[in-house]
C-alpha cells in the first residue's frame, strides 16, 4: 500500500512480559509525536523495533529469528533491537548484518531520538533521557487495556534467573507520578489498568520503605471508572494487606503468583524465598477473602535434581490450590547464573513430557474454573477481535450481531455461558450481554 508523502510507519515486535508491552506503547507514543503511525499488515515500515525477551534459551532463539526475518523482509527499514536480550547479549546481536542499532533497557527511552537521528531528522528538540520511567501519558496501542509500569529491576538472586542482569537493581516510580498516570488513564476512558514491574511487591516510597500495599490503596481510592489488575506478584508479597485490598470493587479478582516448583528441595536450590507450605498458606489466605479468585502461575520443570517425586509435588499443589492457568517452562541454562554450574539431570524428552503434563493440567483446571462461573454475571472489557475479558480473566466470545453496536474498550455486563474448548490451550466461554456501558 503506497504511503502519503511524509507519512512514516513503525512496526513493533514485542516479546515477553507486560513490562515490554508497556515500554513499546511508550516508545510509540513518543514516535507518534514526530509523524509516525503503526504499520498495517500491507504496509512497508520505515522502522522496525524488536523489543526482546531473554527469560529462556527458546526466547533468545525466537529473538534472533524475528530480527533476521525483519531485515530480510524490509531491506530498506531501520531495524532496531532493544529489551532484555539487547541488554545482555548486545555484541551477539550487533554481529547480525543489517542492524541499525542495539539499545539495552537502560537507554531504551532514548530510542525515538536515535531513530530520528538515523533518518536524518533533527533530534535536538528531544532531550536525552536515560530514565526507566521516562514514559508518561501512555495510552494502549493495538489493545484496549493499559499497562502502567511502576517498578523495574530485581534484587533477588534466584539461581536460574537472568533478568537481574537484564533489568538491574530494583527501582520504583515516583509516587505522585504513578497516581498522575492513573488519573490520566482513567480520564481517557481506559477500562482496565494493569500494573507492571519485574517485582511489583518490592515497590518503595521516597524514603526507601516498602510501600506496595499503600500504593495499591492510593490507586484504588482514585478509581471510579477504571478497574485495576496486577500483572504478577511474588509469593512473599501475598499477605493480609493485599488479601484485604482484593475485596475492593475496582480490584479484579485475579492473581498471578509464580510457584516455580512444589518441591521444598528444588525451591531451595532455586534460591526462592518460600516453601511449598508458606506458599500454600498465602494462596489460601487470598482465596479466603475472594473465593472466586482466578489464580495463574509459572512453573519450571526439569530443574537440575528434579525427580519424578519433586515434579509430582508441583502437580499436587497446583491441583490442591485450584490454579486456573499454568505457564510451564522447561529449565534452560542461563549464562552467569548460579544454576549454570548445576549438572543437568533431566533429559530434554522428559522436560518436554513434564511441560505437556502441566499444559494438560492447566486446560483441565481452567475448564473447571470457567464452568464454576456458569450463569454468573461478570463485568467485562471488550477487546479487539470480538473477545471481552472479564474481571476474573475469562475470555468471552461476543456474537457478531452484538458487536455491531459496541466499541473496543467498552464495559459490558455479561452472563457467563458454556465453555468453548480450544485445542492445545485454555478455552473461552460464550456470553450473553446484559448491559453495555458507554
Amino acid at each position: 500500500m503506497p504511503l502519503a508523502p511524509g507519512e512514516k510507519k513503525v512496526l513493533f515486535h514485542t516479546l515477553g512480559c507486560r513490562l515490554n508491552f508497556f515500554e513499546s506503547d511508550g516508545l510509540f507514543s513518543s514516535l507518534s509525536k514526530h509523524g509516525y503511525s503503526v504499520a498495517g499488515a500491507q504496509d512497508i515500515p520505515d522502522v522496525v523495533v524488536v523489543n526482546t525477551c531473554t527469560v529462556t534459551n527458546k526466547a533468545d532463539s525466537r529473538n534472533r529469528n524475528i530480527i533476521r526475518n525483519a531485515i530480510k523482509r524490509y531491506p530498506g527499514a531501520q531495524v532496531w533491537v532493544t529489551g532484555c536480550y539487547a541488554q545482555t547479549d548486545k555484541e551477539s546481536i550487533e554481529s547480525i548484518p543489517g542492524i541499525a542499532g542495539v539499545i539495552g533497557n537502560e537507554n531504551k527511552s532514548d530510542l525515538p531520538r536515535l531513530i530520528l537521528e538515523k533518518e536524518g531528522s533533527d533530534p535536538s528538540h528531544i532531550p536525552i533521557v536515560s530514565d526507566r520511567f521516562a514514559y508518561s501519558d501512555v495510552l494502549p496501542n493495538g489493545h484496549t487495556r493499559a499497562y502502567l509500569k511502576i517498578q523495574d529491576g530485581c534484587d533477588r538472586q534466584c539461581s536460574y534467573c537472568k533478568i537481574p542482569q537484564a533489568r538491574g537493581k530494583g527501582v520504583s516510580r515516583n509516587w505522585n507520578d504513578v497516581l498522575d498516570q492513573v488519573s490520566f488513564l482513567q480520564d481517557n476512558g481506559v477500562g482496565e489498568i494493569i500494573l507492571t514491574g519485574v517485582n511489583l511487591g518490592w515497590y518503595r516510597d521516597a524514603e526507601g520503605k516498602k510501600a506496595f500495599p499503600k500504593m495499591l490503596e492510593a490507586i484504588l481510592n482514585k478509581l471510579e471508572y477504571s478497574r485495576l489488575r496486577l500483572s504478577s506478584i511474588e509469593p512473599p508479597d501475598v499477605g493480609t494487606e493485599l488479601a484485604e485490598l482484593l475485596t475492593h470493587p475496582r480490584f479484579t479478582p485475579f492473581l498471578h503468583v509464580p510457584l516455580q516448583s512444589g518441591s521444598k528441595e528444588i525451591l531451595k536450590k532455586m534460591k526462592r524465598s518460600y516453601t511449598p507450605e508458606t506458599f500454600r498458606k498465602r494462596i489460601e489466605l487470598a482465596k479466603s477473602k475472594v473465593p472466586d479468585l482466578f489464580l495463574g502461575t509459572d512453573v519450571i520443570v526439569g530443574f537440575p535434581g528434579e525427580t519424578e517425586a519433586d515434579f509430582g509435588d508441583s502437580v499436587s499443589i497446583l491441583e490442591e490450590l485450584g490454579f486456573s492457568k499454568i505457564h510451564a517452562f522447561p529449565f534452560s541454562i542461563r549464562k552467569n547464573t548460579s544454576a549454570e554450574q548445576f549438572p543437568e539431570t533431566v533429559s530434554k524428552e522428559e522436560k518436554k513430557e513434564r511441560v505437556h503434563t502441566l499444559m494438560e493440567l492447566s486446560q483441565r483446571l481452567h475448564r473447571n474454573y470457567a464452568e464454576s462461573q456458569f450463569s454468573r454475571k461478570r463485568e467485562a472489557v471488550l477487546e479487539n477481535g470480538g473477545i471481552a475479558v472479564t474481571d476474573n480473566y475469562l475470555k468471552v466470545v461476543i456474537a457478531d450481531s452484538d458487536l455491531r453496536s459496541l466499541s473496543p474498550g467498552q464495559f459490558l455486563t455479561v452472563e457467563i455461558g458454556e465453555y468453548l474448548p480450544d485445542p492445545g490451550k485454555e478455552g473461552k466461554v460464550s456470553g450473553r450481554i446484559l448491559a453495555a456501558i458507554g
